[in-house]
């Protein structure tokens, strides 16, 4: 896989180019290419409904993984399932989206099952009073809240809303189980990414931090409002791997590059 570089302000004819010049003609617009640059973009992305089923592994073991976001007037929601022989894990989050265009997280809460038993975990975030009122398993509490807090699912929205935005790099607070963590994000280039529906322009972020022992590297769709088309994560000795396999986007296929230039 080879990383490239953001592009320049130029006139050459690439192969890239011409594929992505051919999809404008079609479909009159439909499917053009967002720009990255290092200023930002005067428009937020504005958030579609989308439905993405996705293959996982957890150190070699296959999971089924589904990603479903509504909406439902100015409230969003976003279910992710996760599925196996060994158990099942649902999150779910609710959100809505600031004049600024930020995420502003509501909810959350994650259920799992699986053989070894059972466990949850729940987040409702009081932005007026700002406080976040949590429980996991039969412990509760409450936390004081900052800007730019989110849970796990709602910071993945925000993630996308920022590489949207042309940000070359960008920090963040998760709060899991009554406790926060701040992740810092950097933009590396674009690439293009080879599934099992075909290739896919993406845009390149890793999570950085002084933990060498806990990455994370995510690809976005450029064409498809940067959608995660896979991310790898590495924790001590566990590595996941989640990769698309088949979506819609606002009620259309998300087709890679060559299906695009085809039609």
């Amino acid at each position: 896989m080879k990383l490239l570089n953001p592009p320049s302000f130029n006139l050459r004819r690439t192969n890239s180019s011409r594929l992505a010049l051919t999809a404008i003609l079609v479909f009159g617009f439909m499917f053009a290419i967002p720009a990255y640059t290092e200023q930002q973009s005067s428009k937020p992305l504005e958030l579609k409904p989308y439905s993405l089923s996705y293959s996982a592994t957890l150190g070699g073991i296959k999971i089924a993984a589904t990603h479903q976001l509504k909406i439902e007037g100015e409230q969003y929601s976003l279910v992710a399932k996760a599925k196996n022989f060994l158990g099942e894990i649902t999150e779910l989050a609710n959100f809505k989206v600031s004049e600024a265009g930020d995420i502003v997280p509501l909810e959350y809460s994650r259920r799992q099952k699986t053989l070894m038993g059972k466990q949850s975990e729940s987040q409702q975030f009081d932005w007026d009073n700002k406080t976040l009122a949590y429980s996991v398993k039969d412990t509760s509490g409450k936390i004081n809240l900052l800007p730019s807090q989110f849970d796990r699912l709602s910071l993945n929205q925000q993630l996308r809303i920022d590489a949207a935005s042309g940000k070359s790099e960008f920090a963040h607070t998760v709060i899991r189980k009554g406790q926060s963590k701040q992740y810092q994000y950097k933009v590396l280039g674009r690439e293009i990414i080879n599934t099992s529906n075909g290739s896919f322009n993406s845009l390149l972020v890793e999570r950085v931090g002084h933990n060498a022992n806990r990455k994370a590297k995510i690809w976005l769709a450029t064409d498809w409002d940067f959608i995660i088309l896979k991310m790898q994560t590495f924790e001590k000795d566990s590595k996941k791997i989640l990769v698309l396999d088949q979506g819609q986007l606002n009620g259309n296929a998300i087709l890679p590059i060559k299906k695009m230039a085809e039609i």
